[in-house]
């Protein structure tokens, strides 16, 4: 192998080739990303911005009841005004989600707790996602550990090209081992097999995938490197795709005009996945246009279950519809409103009842918060002052009489964060995004977690590679 081929610098201890830098790193989590690290001198990274105590964290959260009590007519009155945003970005602001993290109690893992965390109070969290934004909620630990999903000899995934959905595995073969009959989709992260629109989004970043590692492989490359370097090089298209083409969607105009988004409003990551993500149940719509075979019900399209449906006969989503580049396409927006079809068969009421707990549990800051404060006072303008609990409630209240619970300044400030969120949206929100302090938390989190991704340098193998500027592109790409 001569020199062109090395990777520079040698990320032997990271077979993925992107990890984040981290000042603090959970117990037993990312030591494949220190030895990244200290192989990756020239490669600048930063701490992440974890858990900053906080005097008032332990007042009781107030429940966010206008979510609580979804309502049909208001939430129509809030489309009306916010369904602007076109219904692809919902799900690729889901991956996103995805992507950033997945919360669960520390006890669940007991790998990952310390010895000062046995007590602790509130529970310790655990983000699942070792490494935000760099797609490992599609590509998990990789080749060696997820042979179901990646083929052992050459390292692609195991996918017919031009498909639009995972394989299907049987399951319950072997009735003392796995009693379980039904079969399973093959992607790493469960979460997105539960919708068909985030179902396709991630089997298309699979076949980018395949796609650039058999154009390296053509060249010469074994498939361990051309994993590598096709993984590297999403991991860039990614982060492209998601400032260039997702967040111009959702960042208020005086935000996205910034230089850079205030460093005050980076989040923790609890309060990142549960007091802001939480707000993009704003987004799904009680129905969809696919573009084939009429109008399809939320509920319907995002049943549970992995054995063959209607996704292979007759479901066709119209991506060139779904992401605007053609007229007519289910649009929505951020608003203090759900859709009562969330998710079958429970309702929306039982999604925002368990955001809700998980809050309560996880205890991510609040607008009553210090640091949410130092967020807002940070803002340009005279927002700091137009964005108090006190004066959004008497906004909204002036602009939305209709709705169909009074949000008073207490609820406003103590309740979640993503409850605040989505009532900034509905009064302050342009073209149905975020509202300023929301657009800044959101562009300030993600902005922070791209910069802690350490990958090693580009090198001419991949300057060929195609680099879409949009998901869009993507799926075209792909689908040639």
């Amino acid at each position: 192998m001569d020199g062109e081929d090395e990777l520079r610098p040698d990320l032997s201890g990271c077979p993925f080739g992107c990890v984040p830098g981290r000042g603090h790193l959970r117990a037993g989590q990312n030591r494949a990303a220190l030895a990244a690290l200290a192989m990756a001198p020239d490669m600048a990274a930063e701490a992440s911005p974890l858990g900053a105590s906080d005097d008032r964290r332990d007042i009781d959260q107030r429940k966010p009841w206008i979510l609580l009590r979804s309502d049909p007519q208001w939430r129509a009155a809030c489309l009306a005004r916010v369904a602007h945003i076109p219904s692809g970005y919902t799900y690729l602001a889901q991956l996103m989600g995805h992507d950033m993290g997945s919360s669960v109690e520390a006890a669940s893992v007991p790998w990952s707790r310390g010895a000062d965390d046995e007590d602790a109070a509130p529970p310790v969290r655990y983000n699942l996602i070792d490494n935000p934004l760099t797609l490992e909620t599609v590509y998990g630990p990789g080749p060696a550990m997820l042979a179901h999903v990646y083929d052992p000899e050459t390292w692609l995934f195991r996918l017919t090209p031009g498909a639009r959905l995972a394989r299907i595995y049987a399951r319950g073969l072997n009735a003392v081992s796995d009693p379980d009959p039904r079969p399973i989709r093959a992607l790493y992260d469960e979460r997105n097999r539960d919708s068909l629109m985030l179902h396709e989004l991630v089997v298309a970043w699979m076949q980018f995938h395949n796609r650039n590692a058999r154009a390296l492989m053509a060249e010469g490359l074994t498939p361990y490197r051309a994993y590598v370097l096709a993984r590297t090089h999403a991991v860039r298209c990614w982060h492209r795709i998601v400032t260039e083409d997702l967040l111009p969607r959702f960042l208020h105009p005086e935000i996205a005009a910034l230089p850079a988004p205030p460093r005050a409003c980076a989040l923790d990551e609890t309060t990142l996945l549960h007091g802001l993500c939480r707000a993009f149940h704003a987004l799904p719509l009680a129905a969809y246009a696919l573009g084939r075979s009429g109008l399809h019900n939320l509920g319907t399209l995002l049943k549970r279950g992995y054995a063959v449906s209607e996704a292979e006969t007759d479901w066709r989503i119209d991506w060139p519809l779904f992401f605007g580049a053609r007229p007519g396409g289910p649009r929505s927006g951020m608003s203090a409103s759900v859709a009562p079809e969330l998710r079958a068969p429970v309702t929306a009421a039982a999604i925002i009842a368990l955001d809700t707990q998980s809050a309560a549990e996880a205890r991510p800051l609040r607008l009553g918060n210090a640091r949410i404060g130092a967020a807002r006072a940070a803002l340009p303008g005279d927002w700091p002052a137009r964005l108090t609990a006190a004066r959004l409630a008497a906004d909204f209240a002036a602009a939305h009489p209709e709705a169909p619970v009074a949000l008073d300044a207490d609820a406003l400030e103590w309740g979640p964060l993503y409850q605040f969120l989505m009532a900034e949206a509905q009064v302050h929100g342009q073209q149905g995004g975020f509202g300023p302090l929301g657009s800044a938390l959101l562009a300030a989190s993600v902005a922070g977690s791209i910069r802690r991704v350490v990958m090693a340098a580009e090198g001419p193998r991949e300057t060929g590679l195609p680099r879409p500027a949009s998901m869009l592109e993507l799926i075209n790409l792909v689908r040639e």
